[in-house]
């Protein structure tokens, strides 16, 4: 498959169309119930705001990118489907089908409305694909990770396939992120039953996305602390996270979580290791946008 490599703002605005392959189309507009529910727990599914044959015909440019990214991972990260210490999707050589694909309007509007936002850009995207019997996904809040000092950030949870609630799917502990940054379900001293146990002694819903159609959306905030069980079945959940965040946001402080843990250099280095790879030459206090993390979507365009 051919790449294009993006090293410029000219040079993604003139990434080519790949022959045969559909525009992703806005299916649905998000009712003010939607809009609200988000708000309270966090997290909302949409239900096909893609169209099954859309995703069908990308599937195979994605699968291929995550194949090529999984083989680079050790055992244990590809049991549990993605590295808890390393990115390895590079926005900067991308195949022209994957960039179009995560920086769909269909998509990105979507996030927009749920941010409250009239301008969003891209993040990041990552391929979690857990196999036939893959590790659980421990307790975390996405925000740890990025170096962004905003809340305005969002994930959107795409499978490729049709999952079962035996593959994995991602739980939500409904309203976390209106409690900010919660330390304890962030590092390892707890088992994933003590975290739960502990989210439900403090008043939080767990929620299960449960079963997911092709063209169904999970959305997340950055602040919602969310996991994923082991993969009980025999197949493999084929998963797209695109992430998306506020046009206007700008670079944090690389620690403005304390942590009490060990894990708080771990988490220093990650984010630094995303400000390298995401942001690379911004400084703390810079507008966060580079050519790889391009508008895509402003409210009346």
């Amino acid at each position: 498959m051919n790449k294009q490599t993006l090293n410029s703002k000219e040079h993604l605005v003139g990434v080519l169309e790949v022959e045969n392959l559909p525009e992703l189309s806005h299916r649905c507009s998000l009712s003010p119930a939607q809009v609200e529910q988000y708000r309270q727990d966090g997290h909302l599914v949409v239900p096909q705001a893609l169209a099954p044959a859309d995703v069908t015909a990308y599937r195979p440019f994605l699968v291929e990118a995550a194949n090529r990214e999984l083989a680079k991972l050790n055992d244990c990260e590809r049991a549990v489907g993605t590295s808890g210490s390393r990115f390895v999707y590079d926005l900067r050589e991308v195949h022209q089908a994957v960039w179009r694909f995560i920086t769909s309007f269909a998509i990105a509007k979507i996030a927009a409305e749920l941010l409250e936002v009239d301008s969003v850009r891209l993040l990041h995207y990552n391929c979690f694909f857990k196999p036939p019997q893959g590790l659980g996904t421990p307790w975390h809040q996405d925000c740890l990770y990025i170096p962004l000092n905003t809340d305005k950030v969002i994930a959107a949870w795409i499978p490729l396939v049709e999952l079962s609630p035996d593959m994995g799917p991602l739980t939500f502990a409904s309203g976390s992120h209106r409690s900010g940054f919660c330390e304890f379900a962030n590092n390892n001293q707890y088992s994933p039953e003590q975290i739960a146990q502990m989210l439900q002694e403090r008043g939080l819903r767990l929620t299960s996305v449960g079963s997911m159609a092709v063209g169904d959306v999970s959305f997340h905030s950055s602040f919602t602390l969310h996991s994923a069980p082991k993969n009980f079945s025999n197949r493999m959940r084929e998963v797209i996270a695109i992430s998306y965040y506020a046009d206007g946001a700008r670079i944090g402080e690389p620690e403005n979580f304390y942590l009490s843990s060990s894990q708080a250099l771990q988490s220093v280095k990650y984010r630094e290791h995303f400000l390298k790879e995401y942001f690379s030459g911004l400084q703390r206090g810079d507008l966060a946008g580079s050519p790889t993390n391009p508008v895509v979507y402003q409210k009346n365009k």
